[in-house]
């Protein structure tokens, strides 16, 4: 998910007193292009996420660079091979957990598996079921690495691709037959492309990888802006102002 053009927003927070010293130089800030999350709106990065992470560092008192918005896999090879690094809108998994120090998490994230309505010949209940056809992923995403413990293989029934538009592309164009995408994220995607949302149909929840996206640092940042950090979040959280932030962006209560 995300494209090649380089976005920037200002992060850039003042440090008062009250928020102490944090680090001798401010931090890279590295996300995708991934509405309604993260993406470019009146000439800045906006989105869900980036309103939540803003208000995190405010409140922390950390200083960072501005937003730098790129495909997912560079973003994600970004934060685990330099220092540095704050990542955010991206999901938590077993093996990603060792890799960063996790904030918690700041928006939520349903997974679901979906086809054209078109076709009616594509009959799934099961994830068994759906190794039967050829399902879109994409490199370094936690999509792709769930279904690929679960079995799907790729060349055979998984076939990647750097981005998330190029898999809508490939689903309409017949290449692909199911695709796994956020509820929240496929209809900016579609209209994006040109593709009524109408025009697919939801075929079944992915529980598995269904859960939040997260704010997370590399591991070299000190434990104490971390904990700040951490802090920060938990405010916003006990205080509902995240819940708040959540049913503005989505303009609903977001799915369980």
């Amino acid at each position: 998910m995300g494209c090649s053009r380089i976005l920037t927003l200002s992060l850039i927070v003042v440090l008062g007193l009250k928020h102490g010293v944090v680090s001798a130089e401010p931090l890279r800030v590295v996300t995708s292009d991934f509405p309604p999350y993260s993406m470019l709106e009146h000439g800045s990065v906006s989105g869900l996420s980036t309103n939540v992470v803003r208000e995190v560092l405010e409140r922390a008192g950390v200083e960072t660079r501005d937003v730098e918005v790129y495909p997912w896999a560079r973003a994600f090879t970004m934060a685990r091979k330099l220092d540095s690094i704050l990542i955010y809108s991206i999901a938590m998994s077993d093996e990603r957990q060792p890799l960063f120090q996790w904030v918690g998490p700041i928006a939520p994230y349903n997974v679901d598996l979906y086809k054209l309505r078109s076709r009616e010949d594509i009959q799934v209940k099961t994830l068994d079921d759906a190794k039967a056809y050829r399902v879109g992923g994409e490199f370094q995403d936690i999509k792709q690495a769930f279904l690929l413990e679960r079995g799907f293989e790729i060349g055979r029934n998984l076939d990647l691709a750097p981005r998330a538009e190029i898999n809508v592309r490939k689903l309409f164009a017949g290449r692909i037959d199911l695709l796994p995408m956020s509820e929240y994220n496929l209809p900016y995607l579609l209209r994006e492309e040109g593709f009524d949302p109408a025009q697919v149909e939801k075929v079944m929840n992915l529980e598995g990888v269904s859960y939040y996206l997260y704010l997370a640092f590399s591991l070299d940042v000190p434990e104490a802006t971390v904990a700040r950090a951490r802090q920060a979040l938990n405010a916003l959280r006990e205080e509902g102002r995240l819940q708040t932030l959540w049913v503005e962006a989505l303009h609903q209560p977001p799915s369980p």
